[in-house]
């Protein structure tokens, strides 16, 4: 019954962001601008972010090798588009990552915790690298923006990854945290997955490459988000898209929407506004990078209904 509420509420979050968003923005003005655009720097932006998610597939694929969990490389490519699927239906990144761990799980007969933690370290290892790039943004773009706000938002970012850091590598902090946890059953749970988070502090090499990657990555996104805005005729300088883009990704993996549906566009107009860009046209970037994770989401439905499933039934 929670749960029921706990979806419905997102879905209502989902729907009352959007809806507000279409008040301000009519769907005239977004069919407008998306047919206006220029079909190169939308079809560049679209190869980008295959390629960022190819990256990010890598990444996961190092840190289950560094567990000695190997998995042939196309079967876990398959696994991760999936989860992109799944992401775009259950509440953020959760309902996504859920089922690709126990996806491999059954692939490969181990334990959920083992995979699970890869997955939590693929989560943090991305949020790691996306405060690397806010950081580094922040620090030669000041001049060009200083806004306090942005500021904040950073510093609260790296104190959550901080925290993140401190529960899957400190024994002792994390028994600080696990001591609150009420139920046994799930506190046990915890403490197996904990145990094979800190297995990885000696694979430095491993934690190494996931940050690198991570970094990579959402400099990438950045980067799609720029040529996106380019193919609406925004000519703005790459710092901003530097800064914005990671807040907008943090704000997006919130789990109060589905798929970050809502949540990223209205960030996406608040951010933007500060640069002067029409909320139309804001509105219209985050829609149609959402439309690059739909269009790989659909390839990751395809690949479950007729490779995975098939297989189960």
């Amino acid at each position: 019954m929670k749960k029921t509420a706990s979806y419905l509420l997102r879905i209502g979050i989902t729907a009352g962001l959007l809806i507000l968003l279409f008040f301000r923005t009519p769907l005239k003005k977004i069919v407008s601008i998306v047919l206006q655009a220029d079909f190169y720097w939308l079809l560049g932006a679209f190869l980008l972010f295959f390629f960022l998610n190819v990256l990010v597939f890598l990444r996961w694929f190092l840190l289950l090798r560094g567990r000695g969990i190997h998995v042939f490389p196309p079967r876990l490519f398959l696994s991760y588009l999936v989860s992109l699927f799944f992401n775009l239906i259950f509440p953020s990144t959760i309902g996504g990552d859920a089922v690709r761990t126990l996806d491999i799980s059954r692939h490969t007969q181990r334990h959920s915790s083992g995979i699970l933690a890869s997955v939590v370290l693929d989560r943090v290892s991305g949020f790691l690298g996306l405060v690397t790039v806010l950081i580094f943004s922040l620090a030669f773009g000041y001049k060009v923006f200083n806004d306090a706000s942005i500021f904040l938002a950073t510093g609260i970012l790296l104190f959550l990854v901080l925290v993140f850091c401190g529960m899957m590598f400190s024994g002792r902090f994390f028994g600080l945290l696990a001591a609150c946890i009420p139920f046994g059953g799930v506190r046990g749970y915890f403490e197996k997955i904990h145990k094979e988070t800190k297995a990885y502090k000696g694979q430095r090499s491993v934690l190494w490459m996931s940050w690198i990657i991570s970094s990579l990555t959402h400099v990438g996104l950045a980067f799609t988000y720029y040529l996106t805005a380019r193919a609406f005729g925004l000519d703005y300088s790459l710092i901003y898209f530097l800064i914005f883009v990671p807040m907008i990704t943090a704000f997006s993996s919130l789990p109060v929407s589905i798929g970050g549906l809502g949540v990223r566009d209205a960030a996406s107009v608040f951010v933007f506004a500060k640069i002067g860009i029409a909320a139309e046209k804001a509105f219209a970037i985050s829609l149609m990078n959402f439309g690059y994770t739909f269009l790989l989401g659909l390839l990751g439905a395809a690949g479950y209904v007729f490779i995975l499933y098939r297989r189960r039934v």
